[in-house]
């Protein structure tokens, strides 16, 4: 999902598109929710010079809509959905892919690291330096929680398409924050096939401003609220 993220757009795709991963392997589609700065330029260059990057514009709707319309386009097996100021670690997709195909998982969750914007290095997105990470027996979603707790964070997460579609759960477009939160909880909860690897993969970057680091009592009692 793409909205006023033309600062941070080109760092996003930069760490996907350094996977490792050939062309054909993957896609990446982007959803531009009708951004008023130069998000959907910089996103409609990226679509133009790689076949496998989609960019798909629509009226302001709200992250939910475009994550929805995202898995309606998508094609593979897996689906990932990673915010636009966030990014992967290097040559983690694979890895994340395999095991996922080896143990025929719903869900595979994996690990996070937090860094400040204004601190995101070149060492920051690499991952880690060999593939022999721990993962966990396969369980079912309520066992899996009950054993490594529950992140609610959609972007911890690589979901087979197929099993998303046949479940029907998507993303609640009345919901403009923590829509990520009743997602999670429902393909977990919903799921026979679950595993978590100890790998950070992911990095979270802490933007200053942003809705979920907002400490206003009144907004964030509005998100509980509604």
């Amino acid at each position: 999902p793409l909205y006023n993220k033309e600062q941070y757009i080109d760092r996003c795709m930069d760490s996907l598109l350094a996977q490792g991963l050939a062309p054909g392997d993957f896609e990446v589609i982007l959803v531009d929710d009708g951004s008023k700065d130069a998000s959907a330029a910089i996103a409609g260059r990226y679509a133009a010079e790689h076949g496998n990057v989609r960019l798909i514009s629509q009226e302001n709707a709200g992250p939910s809509a475009a994550r929805n319309r995202a898995l309606e386009a998508a094609g593979g097996d897996y689906v990932y959905f990673l915010d636009a100021d966030d990014l992967l670690a290097g040559h983690v997709a694979g890895r994340l892919l395999d095991i996922c195909e080896e143990n025929n998982l719903d869900i595979l969750e994996f690990n996070s690291r937090d860094i400040e914007n204004h601190l995101v290095a070149d060492a920051d997105l690499e991952g880690s330096p060999d593939g022999t990470e721990s993962v966990t027996p396969v369980a079912d979603g309520l066992t899996f929680i009950s054993r490594y707790y529950f992140r609610n964070q959609a972007w911890r997460y690589f979901i087979k398409r197929a099993y998303l579609l046949e479940s029907g759960i998507r993303f609640p477009e009345d919901m403009r924050a923590y829509e990520d939160l009743i997602f999670t909880a429902s393909i977990i909860l919903h799921s026979n096939r679950m595993a978590r690897v100890e790998l950070d993969a992911h990095r979270y970057v802490i933007v200053p401003g942003s809705i979920v680091t907002s400490k206003d009592p009144e907004i964030n009692l509005g998100f509980i609220q509604g």
